[in-house]
């Protein structure tokens, strides 16, 4: 029994099928079964009930948790070998969402990069739910993403706070202050959302953050959402609000890597009060040894976020200077 045939079992149990795993794992399926055949005349069981898609028998069930456990230890081992002998190369694995990862993962490289040159990044990405749970199975380094509750065997390290924003196009905003009262503004700063009610919209699904803060908001606001459109993808729900769809919530620290200036003029972008803010959290694997890497990574990131912060906090003046645009425009 050897370490490459305990990887090729958890890949084909994660991927439930041989042809799958085979492509990932760049090998011949032949190649493949052959190791898998190997393996369960060692141990003397079946490990797979084969209909599809397989089936992990209880034989199955047990190896995988033995061989995650010993897959998480060679990979531990080996990293603790590298840093012993200064061989600074190798794979760090980054789970993130496809918005977090395009907005502030480039320039975290980049700068990563500088640091640690030989070794190479693969981002994961997926929605939000899905990246704990690779922290939690083994299949990434560290994750990026809201951590609602506390993950046994996850340590969860401060990184940087994020904020919903309502955004809709500026045509769809003078029809929502035509109908509600002059206070609108300021009550939707404040998280009532009931200036809104005929407002059509443009969400995320309920287990997307934007759609569980729409939710607890309308709940509150006594409505239910007239929503035109859904999708996990924050930038296809920008591009419908862009082309008049619908408003939605977009992550504020996002606005500007997925928009132009101009662009970000032809909207009304509004805040949604305290609790549209979440905070977002570095989690990794709590083990005896931590790649060095990965505490390179970290402090590389949050460098990154706080110098990003600051330029964040330098455009106040200039928000502040919208707003009062804006409130001209509306007294008009």
């Amino acid at each position: 029994m050897n370490f490459l045939s305990m990887d090729y079992f958890i890949m084909v149990a994660k991927q439930r099928s041989f042809t799958k795993a085979a492509q990932r794992l760049g090998i011949t399926q032949q190649t493949l079964s052959a190791h898998i055949a190997n393996l369960e005349r060692e141990i003397g069981c079946e490990l797979f009930v084969r209909h599809v898609p397989l089936e992990l028998t209880y034989a199955g069930e047990t190896f995988l948790r033995y061989a995650t456990g010993f897959q998480r230890e060679h990979t531990m081992m080996m990293q603790e070998f590298d840093d012993i002998a200064h061989d600074e190369s190798g794979v760090l694995r980054v789970a993130v969402g496809h918005t977090r990862g395009l907005a502030i993962m480039p320039r975290i490289i980049a700068a990563f990069q500088r640091k640690r040159p030989g070794i190479a990044v693969e981002m994961i990405e997926g929605v939000n739910e899905t990246q704990a749970r690779r922290l939690v199975d083994g299949e990434v380094d560290l994750s990026i993403a809201h951590f609602p509750r506390a993950l046994p065997g996850v340590e969860l390290l401060d990184f940087y706070e994020e904020e919903m924003q309502l955004v809709m196009p500026r045509s769809l905003w003078m029809d929502v202050v035509t109908r509600s009262p002059k206070d609108a503004e300021e009550r939707i700063a404040r998280g009532d959302l009931t200036p809104l009610e005929h407002c059509p919209f443009v969400l995320g699904h309920a287990s997307d953050i934007d759609g569980h803060i729409g939710e607890q908001l309308f709940r509150r606001a006594g409505f239910r959402p007239i929503v035109k459109a859904r999708s996990d993808n924050m930038q296809t729900l920008l591009a419908l609000t862009r082309l008049g769809v619908g408003a939605s919530l977009e992550v504020r620290q996002f606005m500007h890597e997925m928009l132009s200036d101009e662009q970000m003029r032809s909207l009304k972008v509004l805040p949604l009060g305290p609790e549209a803010r979440y905070a977002i959290s570095i989690g990794v694997a709590r083990q005896r040894y931590r790649w060095s890497a990965v505490d390179m990574f970290i402090e590389v990131a949050r460098a990154q976020m706080a110098a990003n912060s600051a330029v964040d906090a330098s455009g106040e003046t200039c928000g502040n200077a919208n707003a009062d645009m804006d409130a001209d425009m509306n007294n008009g």
